[in-house]
């Protein structure tokens, strides 16, 4: 329950897109296997919207017809981002790999190089 806490304090930097990666990761995770929590959120998303179609009249804001649909793509486009990250975290460390073996290779046939010359 304590997590539930913890989660559903989070639930307005979330709406506001204020959650830092890891952050909105777990808040996804949580929200995806806590039916009280994801309800919650549904609570405050669908004030969220309201207030922003009451705020924007005359521009054009998620409709309030299909607060599940609009709330489930947020999700979506959520978890979307997390996969990047993670994709792009997975990219990064084969990168730095690539690149570390690579100065290995330079300074070992650096090291064949001068002995060939009878430098070391």
């Amino acid at each position: 329950m304590n997590r539930c806490m913890e989660i559903q304090s989070q639930i307005t930097d979330y709406i506001e897109g204020n959650l830092a990666p890891d952050k909105l990761e777990e808040f996804i995770s949580h929200i995806n296997s806590c039916e009280e929590c994801r309800e919650e959120l549904n609570i405050y998303y669908t004030l969220y919207l309201g207030i922003l179609q009451l705020e924007h009249e005359d521009e054009e804001v998620k409709e309030l017809n299909d607060l599940d649909g609009a709330l489930a793509e947020e999700l979506e486009h959520s978890e979307m981002l997390i996969r990047r990250r993670h994709f792009f975290q997975g990219f990064r460390y084969v990168v730095y790999t690539v690149a570390f073996w690579c100065i290995v290779a330079t300074v070992l046939f650096q090291f064949r190089f001068f002995a060939e010359m009878g430098i070391i």
